[in-house]
């Protein structure tokens, strides 16, 4: 069905936007979802309430009996079996007692997550699993809010894997450009460039994840927060409470599976696991991607594999290791393992509920013409061709926002933007036009609540979902605001990406640190987040900051070392990344 059939064509943002709207309001995000399912049925069975209802059901199991969602089904309850082990056995009271003397505060964990993030660029699923796991008990010892570690997962995974130098997102968005290069009705040697090339072209113009990653570093060295993160790290710091008091969150694995057995933790009930999910899905993604064949390389492997299909493997080695070595070491028995199995599939229980509904209301809106009706219009309104990148971005912004795929964005888009930019201004503006679409396209699905990678970043960070996305909005309108403004000068005639870039790392930090000094002095709050120690001491008091008075509050900054351990390591390792992406980009390897 097109939306040209609907009685109005704006009814085709119906489904989407009541889903997203009543989820925010009600904070009842499964029966937002359904809301929206059903009436995208409505529309498609004219109007006919009961035929609505069957059709929403055939939806919801359609998806299901896709191959590619059933099987990433499967890997999130095997996730939810390997996570539950690793805390079941111990294993995290292992990597306290090794890592925890030196992980202090809230800011030296906030900094871990995202060092951790950093260093899984291959997959944002796995890294967000390997990430949430590997911090989630340290961040909640040293009273980081939920909603900041859901944070650190969702703004660092996603912009990390889009550029790699090695993922399955980027065999994917390759895969996109060549289905544009068929759109476009064109071949790579007639217009003399791989989409493997113009991929990586395109990475610099990626801005806005860029700025994304950056501005979760920021926020964490510096503890200066804004919007209503502010308020949750201050709750966290002062009352201790790590999620509000009627929070619910997507998962609890101290709740649903139980205490850790202190019968032998153990480091390599840590350890092995998680090595086990990486090693076994990048192997497996290279294998099915046909990486074991001569003349095969990685990014092709990649670009050509199964990756629901890599992710699954590695997931059951990540459940099956956790089971021997809870089992081996003797930190659980035989009935013990068994019934962690099962506990650790109940956690994951409701995030499937959600994400089935998600992939349901994405179907109801590419049945309704949501997405079609979204670029016809900005496409159709006689943008000149320097603007096209601005019009690409926001198509690309609101599309993932009403889909919550960013995958689905890309797939809709990009074959749309290379033959319509070809047309329009050349070759040139290509990699343009796929940077701030990939860009797009992710800060779309960090700003939805049916977003697939958030409804993730939630479970492993054990946060209440909507409290994620609402606290998540303000810093990715910030990046997104920053990247639209590069945007306008590029319409005007800036089109130097190594002007753009650094103007607009700059006047993100610049925009982030105005809105936290405004923020904080509007709720008379520090504009530096004090550490927990000093919050308990006498020095600080919260009481007359309650109160209003304001001089309390300037004598509540906190002070942090930014040359310590911990803040150099960050930023090392961080410089030592962009040395390899720019080393992908310049040489391809």
């Amino acid at each position: 069905m097109s939306y040209e059939a609907l009685p109005f064509a704006a009814l085709s943002l119906a489904p989407p936007v009541l889903a997203i709207v009543l989820a925010m309001y009600t904070r009842q995000v499964l029966l937002s979802l359904f809301a929206g399912v059903w009436v995208g049925a409505l529309m498609m069975a004219d109007w006919n309430p009961i035929a609505a209802t069957a059709l929403s059901m055939d939806w919801i199991v359609e998806v299901v009996r896709s191959p590619f969602d059933a099987k990433f089904l499967i890997l999130i309850m095997l996730m939810g079996a390997g996570a539950a082990f690793i805390h079941r056995s111990g294993g995290i009271l292992a990597l306290q007692n090794w890592i925890g003397h030196r992980i202090n505060t809230a800011r030296d964990s906030q900094i871990l997550t995202w060092l951790i993030g950093i260093f899984i660029f291959f997959d944002s699923y796995t890294s967000t699993v390997v990430t949430g796991n590997a911090t989630r008990e340290l961040s909640e010892e040293n009273h980081t809010s939920r909603e900041m570690h859901a944070y650190l997962l969702d703004s660092t995974t996603s912009p990390v894997t889009t550029f790699g130098p090695v993922s399955n997102w980027i065999g994917y968005q390759v895969s996109m450009i060549i289905a544009g290069f068929g759109a476009a009705q064109f071949t790579a040697q007639e217009v003399g460039i791989t989409a493997f090339g113009l991929f990586l072209r395109s990475i610099p113009w990626n801005i806005y994840c860029f700025l994304a990653f950056l501005l979760v570093g920021f926020v964490a060295i510096t503890q200066r927060f804004y919007g209503p993160m502010l308020n949750a790290e201050w709750r966290s710091r002062v009352a201790k409470k790590t999620r509000r008091d009627d929070a619910t969150p997507l998962s609890d694995i101290t709740t649903d599976v139980g205490d850790p057995s202190d019968r032998n933790p153990s480091l390599f009930n840590f350890l092995a696991p998680i090595l086990s999910l990486l090693v076994v899905g990048i192997v497996s993604m290279w294998w099915l991607g046909g990486g074991y064949q001569p003349g095969v390389d990685i990014a092709t492997a990649f670009q050509e594999t199964d990756v629901a299909l890599g992710l699954l493997y590695g997931s059951f080695a990540f459940m099956a290791v956790g089971m021997a070595g809870s089992v081996g070491l003797g930190a659980l028995t035989l009935d013990e393992a068994t019934d962690t199995v099962i506990e650790g599939f109940k956690t994951m229980m409701i995030a499937v509920a959600i994400i089935i509904l998600a992939w349901s209301i994405g179907h109801a809106a590419s049945q309704v013409g949501t997405a079609q009706y979204v670029v016809d219009v900005l496409v159709g309104s006689g943008i000149p061709s320097s603007f096209l990148p601005l019009l690409i971005f926001v198509a690309a912004m609101f599309i993932a926002l009403t889909t919550g795929t960013s995958w689905g964005t890309m797939a809709i888009l990009t074959p749309l933007a290379i033959p319509l930019g070809y047309q329009m201004s050349g070759l040139s503006i290509l990699p343009v036009l796929l940077g701030v679409l990939f860009g797009g396209a992710i800060w779309g699905d960090h700003v939805s609540p049916i977003s697939d990678t958030t409804v993730m970043s939630s479970i492993f960070a054990g946060s209440d979902h909507v409290d994620h996305v609402n606290t998540q909005i303000p810093f990715a309108m910030t990046a997104a605001g920053v990247t639209v403004l590069a945007l306008v000068l590029y319409g005007l005639g800036v089109t130097s990406v190594y002007v753009l870039l650094p103007l607009s790392i700059v006047l993100t930090g610049v925009v982030a640190l105005a809105l936290n000094k405004y923020d904080t002095r509007r709720k008379n709050l520090p504009e530096v987040m004090p550490t927990t120690s000093a919050l308990d001491g006498d020095a600080i008091d919260t009481d007359a900051i309650a109160n209003g008075d304001v001089d309390a509050r300037a004598r509540a900054d906190g002070a942090y070392d930014y040359f310590g351990a911990i803040p150099v390591a960050a930023l090392t390792v961080v410089l030592g990344y962009f040395t390899l992406v720019f080393l992908f980009v310049t040489f391809g390897i």
